[in-house]
């Protein structure tokens, strides 16, 4: 669980930056290590959502790893060294700045800022989006400084949470659902399907999972089908597609999605890493 003043202090920060949007007329967009901390900012800072991103991405978005790529891997390998901000050019040929965020001396986040970022309001134009580096210069040593006055000294748990806990509810019905989720996560399962297992309504259903065990139904099942993955990938040669289908995800990118969200890897990484771990252990 996050420490109440780091969350405080984050969505403070947040708040502020909507300030700060106004003045430079530019928008703020974050990427975080662990994912969970998007909830402690402005929706519209989760999200590059300019009409010109979205234009560059394509519907559906067939650009979108290239956008990962940028504004995720490279940001976060690049801020890991050096003075804390960077202008660089995303794959689209538009100028960023990025802010690192160090908690404890560890690169938890990078903040996005350009006049590209967030949900401008702005019509679309045929011209590139445009800041000059002066201006972006001067936002990234503010921004730094201000980043590191509030968030460095503070404490965050490492990325090393667990998938699956162990349930112990009282309710025998809710322990038994678990037990049904477990047994048929690799089929099509519904939420229905399983409330009629245990003799409860849906809604019912619904809202004693998430009082008995903490999670909603679909993050459980999640959790569930990517821990069937995470078997797979050990002991098996199957391709990515194939335990995909097996596990109950509905597709290989869907799978490559799941595992970003939950275990800040992808599958191929996490086998090659698996792999290389048991021969060393060997």
């Amino acid at each position: 669980m996050l420490k109440t003043d780091f969350q405080e202090k984050l969505q403070t920060f947040s708040e502020e930056l909507k300030s700060l949007a106004a003045l430079f007329d530019c928008g703020f967009v974050w990427h975080f290590s662990d994912n969970d901390l998007l909830v402690n900012v402005l929706p519209e800072q989760s999200e590059h959502d300019h009409p010109y991103c979205r234009m560059m991405k394509g519907n559906p978005y067939r650009k979108l790893n290239q956008c990962i790529h940028f504004h995720h891997d490279e940001s976060f390998r690049a801020l890991r060294t050096g003075r804390g901000f960077r202008i660089a050019e995303c794959h689209a040929g538009l100028k960023t700045l990025a802010v690192g965020m160090k908690v404890s001396g560890e690169l938890k986040g990078v903040l996005f800022a350009g006049p590209f970022a967030g949900g401008s309001r702005l019509p679309l134009s045929f011209e590139f989006p445009f800041l000059p580096d002066t201006r972006l210069n001067q936002l990234g040593e503010y921004l730094k400084q201000r980043m590191d006055n509030l968030f460095c000294s503070e404490w965050l748990p490492g990325p090393e949470k667990p998938l699956l806990t162990q349930l112990s509810s009282p309710d025998r019905r809710i322990l038994w659902a678990a037990h049904y989720m477990r047994k048929h996560c690799g089929e099509p399962l519904t939420a229905k399907q399983t409330a009629e297992t245990c003799g409860l309504s849906v809604s019912r259903f619904l809202h004693l999972f998430r009082t008995e065990t903490g999670y909603a139904f679909s993050d459980w099942l999640q959790r569930l089908r990517i821990a069937s993955a995470c078997r797979l990938l050990e002991e098996s040669s199957y391709k990515l597609a194939e335990i995909a289908e097996i596990s109950g995800i509905r597709d290989q990118s869907r799978m490559i999605v799941l595992f970003h969200r939950y275990l800040n890897t992808t599958p191929r990484k996490y086998r090659i890493s698996f792999r290389r771990k048991n021969a060393g252990e060997e």
